[in-house]
């Protein structure tokens, strides 16, 4: 079998935008043009790649399949094109940063802010999403740093470096009963409402262990996979949290306060490289400055914080 590269173009196309129409427009040809391309891949591949449901185009699960791996490919050709575009402009370089959320909306965002400032000729990018996204970006080449938390220290294809831990925090309404206190004991999340992050997070994880040990049990009336959204339905009532410190205390949630959790969770990142791969000056400068936030700044903020409540 052999797939012409123009009806992989006009699949991508259509994936990326949900429409023919609005994948002519981003080709540059016509909506029949599109229609015929998608038409000739499906018998090309003998599959079925999409349905229609009124005006929608309906992807199956062939269509995402192939997608993932046409979707790899492109990317792969636009770093070629990137790099070819530095080398002829004489830029100074790229950085490809991936981060979980919690950090790449607080620390990894203010790194960036301060790196770009003082290399405004490298070329930076930041990719917001969840840890197991950001490994997987690590280990196929597509960002040279990644900031995550997990539980173990090894991940096929990712070099792992631990960053200096910080202690989760209980997120609660301001007029809960126990906002009134300094700290909040792990007993004393019995039978309340725990807005909980999704079941496979390893804050989540060493919260459950914590509570089995002290033999507490209580109601998770929502779960999320975002500390923020979790921060957002603290403020509005819906029950408490624990988690990282850095989205509690770095966003202003109105209606929603933190204390300390006694006894401590840890709350471990850490930083994520492609194995096997000679790290830039740009990526090692980018890591002095994250380490400089995270070891003189951040950390011993949020433990000056944690402190003052005792």
């Amino acid at each position: 079998m052999q797939l012409n590269p123009r009806q992989l173009e006009a699949f991508r196309a259509v994936m990326v935008t949900g429409s023919m129409t609005l994948a002519a427009e981003m080709l540059k040809v016509s909506q029949p043009a599109v229609s015929r391309l998608i038409k000739d891949l499906e018998q090309a591949l003998e599959l079925r790649l999409f349905r229609r449901e009124g005006n929608r185009l309906i992807p199956g699960a062939e269509a995402q399949r192939l997608f993932n791996e046409v979707d790899r490919f492109y990317k792969g050709i636009q770093r070629i094109e990137q790099v070819a575009e530095d080398l002829k402009s004489m830029r100074t370089g790229t950085l490809r940063i991936a981060s979980m959320t919690a950090l790449g909306l607080s620390v990894v965002t203010e790194g960036v802010r301060r790196f770009s400032h003082a290399r405004p000729g490298v070329r930076t990018s930041l990719d917001v999403r969840n840890s197991m996204g950001v490994l997987e970006l690590i280990a196929a080449n597509q960002a040279d740093i990644g900031f995550v938390q997990i539980l173990g220290t090894e991940y096929p294809g990712v070099d792992v470096t631990a960053l200096p831990s910080v202690d989760a925090v209980c997120v609660l309404p301001s007029a809960h009963p126990l906002a009134r206190k300094k700290s909040v004991s792990i007993r004393q999340l019995q039978d309340q409402p725990v807005i909980a992050l999704s079941a496979n997070n390893p804050l989540r994880l060493r919260l459950e262990m914590a509570m089995d040990a002290a033999g507490v049990t209580c109601e998770y009336p929502v779960e999320t996979t975002l500390a923020h959204s979790a921060c957002t339905m603290v403020a509005g009532g819906l029950g408490i949290a624990v988690l990282d410190p850095f989205t509690a205390t770095y966003t202003k949630f109105p209606g929603a306060v933190w204390r300390r959790l006694v006894p401590e969770i840890p709350f471990q990142v850490s930083m994520v490289f492609p194995a096997h791969q000679q790290r830039s000056k740009i990526v090692n400068d980018f890591v002095s400055v994250m380490r400089g936030l995270f070891e003189q700044e951040f950390v011993p903020q949020i433990d000056d914080k944690l402190n003052a409540r005792k």
